[in-house]
């Protein structure tokens, strides 16, 4: 391979990184964070609890602390929360427990 081969092969390579970096960013404006409707193992990325730092890593279904991804407009009419609700709710692990509670109650 000479040095314009190489060249090219290059520019093609990021060009196509360029091009796959974007694709998530296209299906993220369509989306958002639903918290507390997550089932354990089925959360998205970390939650805001800090009980773990990976997607599929929650071990309580309905946690307020775990979100999963869920289309613009949809989170409100499954029961679920906004980061603010979330961190609201967070702060009194009783309430935390009711809304774990009732989200079961509702999905069962």
């Amino acid at each position: 391979m000479d040095k314009r081969d190489f060249v090219k092969t290059a520019a093609a390579s990021l060009l196509a990184l360029g091009v796959l970096a974007a694709a998530p960013a296209s299906q993220a404006a369509g989306a958002e964070k639903c918290f507390g409707v997550a089932k354990a193992g089925q959360n998205d990325c970390a939650g805001i609890s800090g009980l773990h730092s990976c997607k599929g890593q929650s071990t309580v279904s309905y946690d307020p602390g775990d979100f999963r991804v869920e289309a613009a407009g949809t989170c409100q009419k499954m029961g679920g929360l906004n980061m603010e609700q979330a961190k609201a709710l967070l702060k009194d692990p009783a309430k935390a427990k009711a809304f774990e509670e009732s989200m079961k109650k509702r999905n069962s």
